[in-house]
């Protein structure tokens, strides 16, 4: 008779704790999903003004331009990360070109924000994929800090050489071919 009522109470207080943590994590993850603040939608406002003057809308292949944008506030200013559509070139290499103009284009545009950090850029192309089926994809991606853009003479900037200036440059193989 005592085993069982031991066994009841340390079912009970399992209970409890586990109740305890439940409600905790709930109260945590409602503080930690705060709306975005006005600052950062005004911010990804202006940046889709800016690429929708400098590149355009709508892609070549009728997608729009702006995949997403997300900021994030960080102790330097705001981090941008800026997912975007890409133009097809009549070749590869010149597809990969284009990338390299239209992102000197934006981020010459960009850099006047002057609270902008880091800005990272991915380019969406559609890739064929294992199962033979075409899929949108990451194709090139890299990030640029402001000590670099500030730096930067964005009228004579040879496009070739971005990849250079940049870091966490990536490039699907498919750009190669």
């Amino acid at each position: 008779m005592i085993l069982i009522i031991a066994i009841a109470h340390k079912k009970k207080l399992l209970s409890f704790w586990s109740v305890t943590i439940a409600v905790i994590f709930i109260a945590i993850g409602g503080w930690l999903l705060k709306p975005e603040s006005q600052e950062a939608k005004n911010l990804k406002d202006e940046l889709t003004t800016i690429v929708n003057e400098q590149v355009g809308a709508i892609s070549n292949m009728d997608k729009t331009r702006v995949s997403s944008i997300v900021v994030s506030k960080s102790s330097g200013g705001w981090d941008v990360e800026l997912s975007l559509n890409a133009d097809k070139g009549f070749t590869m290499i010149s597809t990969k070109q284009l990338m390299w103009q239209n992102a000197i284009k934006i981020l010459a545009s960009a850099s006047e924000i002057d609270q902008l950090h880091d800005i990272s850029l991915s380019w969406v192309y559609p890739v064929i994929n294992e199962q033979k089926s075409i899929e949108d994809k990451s194709v090139m991606s890299f990030t640029i800090d402001k000590d670099t853009r500030d730096q930067i003479v964005w009228g004579n900037l040879e496009p070739s050489v971005l990849p250079d200036l940049v870091y966490d440059y990536e490039e699907h193989p498919i750009l190669s071919e």
